[in-house]
């Protein structure tokens, strides 16, 4: 298994798997965003606000861990308010259940911790027992709305 960072040449894949993974979460694709994701990849690649490991095997994206980056005004526990949102962690049915989502966590992980960041991120039923076992914990209090 290859892992990398990916680049522009894989926003077709990543779009592709971002697609299957949000029907394996349960969403219904009552559209297609094909295009919104290849503008998202395009440009949160390009201007450094998204980094994307990728797990490959000869030449095809079989997994994906996302970093996403941004800022919050600083608080008391996070003076520089820098957030790492780890997202698009998502591996094919097929090879699930080898390593490749830990390792790929991993990668992201210490790309967070290189920066100093604080890391968030909304876990699957799927992926809840793999974030719990790298030591994640529950935070109560997110409260979303839907506009």
């Amino acid at each position: 298994m290859n892992y990398r960072k990916a680049g522009k040449e894989d926003i077709t894949q990543l779009s592709k798997l971002r697609k299957k993974q949000l029907i394996d979460e349960g969403s219904l694709a009552s559209r297609d965003i094909s295009g919104e994701l290849k503008y998202y990849f395009d440009s949160a690649l390009e201007g450094g606000t998204l980094i994307c490991w990728v797990a490959e095997e000869k030449g095809e994206i079989v997994a994906t861990g996302g970093l996403c980056f941004f800022q919050l005004p600083p608080t008391f526990t996070n003076p520089a308010g820098h957030i790492s949102y780890i997202t698009n962690m998502y591996t094919k049915p097929e090879y699930r259940r080898k390593g490749i989502a830990s390792k790929l966590l991993e990668l992201v992980t210490d790309e967070a911790a290189q920066r100093n960041n604080k890391v968030l991120l909304h876990a699957s039923n799927m992926g809840r027992s793999l974030y719990i076992k790298t030591g994640f914990k529950d935070a109560e209090g997110f409260m979303s709305l839907t506009l």
